[in-house]
């Protein structure tokens, strides 16, 4: 079997036809070993010992310049194998990929760090690393610290850094090397949400560059937000690749009947009741906005009731079912929420089907766009299930009355 990795030296030139990526009949086999010691002297062998893992079976793809492309699969599946394998870090088994242009892969983030040198030392270093030369650092090296703002620790060693400061340090290295290509592998997986914003925000622009992003995650939101396309890989095989929409959907199905089927056997073989997930309790569907007409709209004049109606089904005995709702405005600012303890608002727990109407009475609200959540809620047992999940719904702006969140009367005396 023969096996290459094509890596350039030098950045792609612009208006180059030539795909970003090419991936042919891509192999990749670990061996398997009992123990440290198997592993140790199996190199003096002759017969090969210990088992196989395949990683990656005879993969092909393409990733065309200016692509965001997700590479979606379970864990243990080969999608971060085909990412190591295209960065360079490790070798195919078999199978051919050619590279055109300068990578910047960020895999590991802090991976590359030499403790003892300080932050801005090993700025220098990773960037040497990635293809940069001393005069490109010299360059980038302000903008680098600014986006790490990790502030008097520059100068610091790094083995005094927290994993979060670390991790900024090499974000900011990595997306800023100029890079054709940029690989990241679950890097949104790491700090605090400022920071992941700002991954965010600085990935946008280099894709707006026109740019190579292969993005390996498991946050189906955030690939059906970013991602033009979706390769899907399962024991190491392509299931799936095309437009982002069909291949997300595609997999998340297979990770329902994965789910399903984890479940079924699980109370075939336990000796003891398991956890039931929330669908085999209570579950709900239909959900729906109505005028005072009973007609389905999601448009509503100032003062007028809003009516959500929706069908849950009781399938395993339940105590008790609070009916609570929350409403948000635009900017996401609690407009409301019911008391989740409220008497009144009491549902009933049957086995079997029921359907609510909620009458939401002249709604003091501005016109605007506003969401409607909610959950019924078994505050006894702190069991609970979503009966609708940010309905979007908008008020009409009628007779400008004022400014803010809720509609506040007024009646005047003048003596």
């Amino acid at each position: 079997m023969t096996a290459t990795v094509e890596q350039p030296t030098t950045p792609a030139v612009v208006g180059d036809p030539e795909p970003a990526i090419v991936v042919e009949n891509l192999t990749k086999v670990y061996k398997i070993f009992s123990n440290s010691f198997a592993r140790a002297v199996a190199p003096f062998r002759k017969a090969e010992t210990g088992g196989r893992f395949v990683a990656l079976n005879r993969v092909n793809a393409r990733f065309d310049r200016g692509e965001v492309v997700a590479i979606l699969g379970r864990n243990g599946s080969g999608k971060s194998t085909l990412a190591k394998v295209i960065a360079g870090v490790t070798t195919p088994t078999s199978g051919r990929v050619k590279v055109n242009g300068r990578i910047a892969a960020m895999l590991e983030l802090t991976s590359g760090f030499d403790p003892e040198l300080s932050g801005r030392e090993n700025i220098y270093l990773r960037a040497m690393v990635l293809g940069m030369t001393r005069a490109e650092a010299d360059e980038r090296i302000a903008d680098i610290i600014a986006f790490a703002d990790i502030g008097e620790h520059m100068d610091q060693p790094v083995r005094t850094y927290s994993s979060g400061m670390k991790s900024r340090l090499g974000f900011a290295v990595s997306v800023n090397v100029d890079p054709d290509i940029l690989i990241v592998d679950e890097v949104l997986s790491v700090g605090d949400d400022v920071f992941r914003l700002k991954c965010v925000d600085r990935m946008g622009k280099i894709r707006e560059q026109g740019k190579t992003i292969l993005f390996v995650s498991h946050s189906m939101a955030t690939v059906k937000a970013f991602c033009d396309r979706a390769i899907w890989i399962n024991q190491g095989v392509v299931q799936a690749e095309g437009p982002v929409g069909p291949v997300v959907q595609a997999y998340e199905e297979f990770l329902k009947g994965e789910r399903a089927e984890a479940r079924a056997r699980m109370r075939e073989t336990a000796e003891e009741d398991i956890p039931l997930e929330k669908s085999d309790v209570v579950q709900v569907s239909g959900t729906r906005l109505l005028n005072t007409d009973g007609a389905a709209t999601t448009i509503f004049e100032q003062g007028e009731d809003i009516v959500l109606e929706f069908t849950y089904e009781v399938k395993r005995p339940v105590r008790q079912l609070t009916f609570t709702y929350t409403i948000v405005n635009a900017e996401d600012i609690e407009v409301f929420c019911s008391d989740k303890r409220s008497p009144d608002h009491q549902l009933a727990t049957t086995v079997g089907k029921h359907t609510v109407r909620a009458r939401l009475v002249s709604p003091p609200l501005l016109g605007g766009g506003y969401r409607l959540s909610g959950e019924l809620w078994d505050n006894q047992s702190s069991f609970f299930v979503n009966h609708s999940r940010d309905r979007r719904f908008t008020i009409a702006q009628g007779t400008f009355i004022g400014t803010g969140i809720a509609a506040v009367g007024c009646e005047l005396s003048n003596d």
